[in-house]
Formats: C-alpha cells, structure tokens, sequence
C-alpha cells in the first residue's frame, strides 16, 4: 500500500508539484498517457483506478452494485466509496461525460453492456447480439 511521508511539503511546493502533475496528465495523448501511468502506478494502482472509473460509468448508467460486483470482481465497499465520490464531486462526472461524446466509447460501451448482460443472465453466454441489444434498449427504457 502506498505511504505518504510523514513530513510535509510547504504549501508551495506541494502547489507546485501537483500543478505540474496534472498538466502534465492533460497534456499528452492516450498512448503516452498508458506509458507515464505505467511508469508512476504500482501495478495494483493500474488495476484500481480503472476499476472505479469503470464503476463510476456503470452507476451513471443505472447498473446495480450486484451486477457492477459481479462483472468488476469488486466489494460492495469499493463500490459504495465511487458511488459517494459520484454524488459529491464533479470530477469523476465530467470526466464521464466527456468519454460518453467518443465515439470510441460508445462502441467499448456496447460491449461492456453486453459483457454485463451475460454475466447477470446465467446459462445465456452465448445469446445472440439481436437477443442482447434488444434487451440493453429494454433497459434503458426503464
């Protein structure tokens, strides 16, 4: 588990230091992005923050924490936490919104939707795409 030092950066540098970072975050593209988060994160910091990206997308989409659980292989704690963060901050909100108008998105939605359909219907792995766009329509309805 990561540790933060017990002693302080002043106010400034700490500015300084996080100002850097996020620039540095908004200014370079996916490719570069997926090297400087590999170079930065521990390989469980990789896995983890997608993750609650991907739980955060679900609960925007109206999925269920068993459903979410189920396909992300994460608790109910994890979960619950991006739903708090959902709810109090607008970060994670724009940065979803901002994913849902790429075009590349919505098609890697389409098949996460599908993926959860799967996984919440049991001895229905290999329904047909019409069964299963059907029934994302279905659901976006209610």
């Amino acid at each position: 588990m990561a540790q933060v030092s017990r002693r302080p950066l002043s106010r400034e540098a700490e500015e300084k230091i996080y100002t850097s970072f996020y620039k540095a975050i908004g200014l370079i593209g996916e490719d570069e992005a997926r090297l400087f988060v590999g170079d930065l994160l521990t390989r469980t910091e990789r896995i983890m923050l997608p993750k609650r990206l991907a739980i955060a997308i679900l609960l925007t989409r109206g999925e269920n924490y068993n459903s979410i659980r189920d396909a992300l292989k994460v608790t109910q704690t994890t979960i619950a936490s991006v739903s708090k963060t959902l709810e109090l901050s607008e970060g994670l909100r724009k940065a979803i919104k901002k994913l849902e108008k790429s075009e590349t998105w919505r098609s890697w939605w389409q098949d996460v939707e599908s993926l959860l359909y799967r996984l919440s219907s049991p001895g229905k792995v290999f329904i047909d795409e019409e069964a299963i766009s059907r029934r994302r329509k279905k659901l976006r309805k209610l």
